[in-house]
């Protein structure tokens, strides 16, 4: 698998992988996405950023996440929990997709562990990340690669604010 910085260039594509993750979350009766969120303007800012990643198999964008090396203002307040390495700065993931024609063929779990080599490198000892509490696939998918529940966030900011959100972190 290919892994590469995104670029303007590649926004048609990653907005129909998120098309189809918003399709696949509404068939398994969550709710998260459905309300126009994540944006194109979303993406353009990762990619301004620098924060965007895609990952292509045979030349096609296959999988997308969007990674940052700084604290999170949604994350200052845990629920019903805490998180494991407390204020220290870490590393944290957002708008996580792979196509359909790609699910079930492990490009999410390469994604979350390319996000651990970069983080490693910039010497962060943990990642960070959220989901909706209806996201089985997601939470099985953050469980199985490494990452502990720690509790429940609400969204600050965007089309999403407001919103609960269970969050992960694994440490490196």
């Amino acid at each position: 698998m290919e892994h590469k910085l995104a670029s303007h260039e590649d926004l048609d594509r990653i907005m129909e992988i998120v098309g189809d993750a918003q399709r696949f979350l509404k068939e398994s009766g969550v709710d998260q996405w459905q309300n126009g969120y994540p944006t194109r303007e979303a993406f353009e800012a990762d990619i301004e950023k620098g924060s965007c990643h895609v990952f292509m198999l045979e030349g096609k964008i296959a999988g997308v996440i969007s990674v940052f090396f700084e604290n999170e203002e949604s994350y200052k307040r845990v629920f019903d929990g805490s998180w494991r390495t407390g204020e220290v700065p870490y590393t944290v993931f957002h708008r996580a997709a792979v196509g359909n024609e790609y699910r079930g063929k492990g490009i999410a779990r390469e994604m979350l562990s390319y996000v651990d080599i970069m983080a490693r490198e910039r010497g962060f000892s943990s990642v960070r990340g959220d989901t909706h509490r209806d996201n089985k696939a997601m939470r099985a998918l953050l469980e199985r690669s490494g990452f502990v529940h720690c509790g429940t966030i609400y969204l600050d900011s965007g089309k999403e604010a407001q919103s609960e959100r269970v969050c992960y972190e694994k440490l490196l």
